[in-house]
């Protein structure tokens, strides 16, 4: 007996296999280790180098850091860049919810504007080294937890209901 395959087969088939292609290519959307420890050692360095040098060095590292994020930015736009950094893919932009995206940008925009306004009226030392904990605590959290914070907002961002299949996020349903 001669085994058929029909159409219906087939192409459950090949939809389990573009499933899966975009799954290996979701979980190949992470930074190397190695850029969450250089980040969270610049954090580090720009709040707890003040404390020990003095505000003197306040502009050369703001600087340093905003040079390194641009650096950033401009390798993961091209190819080798993006394998340099441990992202040799990228996904879609249609393959992120645009309520998340929004939600993203507004949540963004309200802490960069509590920061600039809420600045001011701060204590600038509550207590000696203050910056520095901070900077050790924000940099210890990049580095520890700085991929499974990426793959859970990486999960939250993608389209769909988190469910498999024809209804879920990888056949870009809205």
């Amino acid at each position: 007996m001669t085994e058929r395959v029909t159409p219906s087969a087939e192409a459950a088939s090949a939809l389990r296999d573009i499933e899966q292609r975009r799954d290996q290519a979701r979980a190949a959307e992470q930074e190397s280790r190695w850029v969450g420890i250089v980040f969270g050692v610049a954090i580090f360095a720009e709040l707890a180098a003040p404390d020990f040098f003095g505000d003197g060095v306040r502009s050369g590292l703001s600087l340093t850091v905003a040079a390194l994020c641009v650096a950033y930015v401009v390798l993961l736009r091209t190819p080798r860049g993006g394998a340099l950094l441990g992202r040799p893919t990228r996904l879609r932009k249609d393959e992120y919810s645009p309520r998340f995206v929004r939600s993203a940008q507004l949540a963004i925009l309200a802490v960069v504007l509590i920061g600039f306004f809420a600045a001011p009226y701060l204590p600038h030392e509550p207590f000696p080294y203050s910056r520095t904990a901070v900077g050790a605590v924000l940099g210890a959290t990049l580095i520890v937890f700085g991929r499974p914070l990426q793959r859970a907002l990486t999960s939250l961002a993608l389209r769909g209901d988190g469910k498999r299949g024809l209804g879920g996020a990888t056949y870009g349903s809205r």
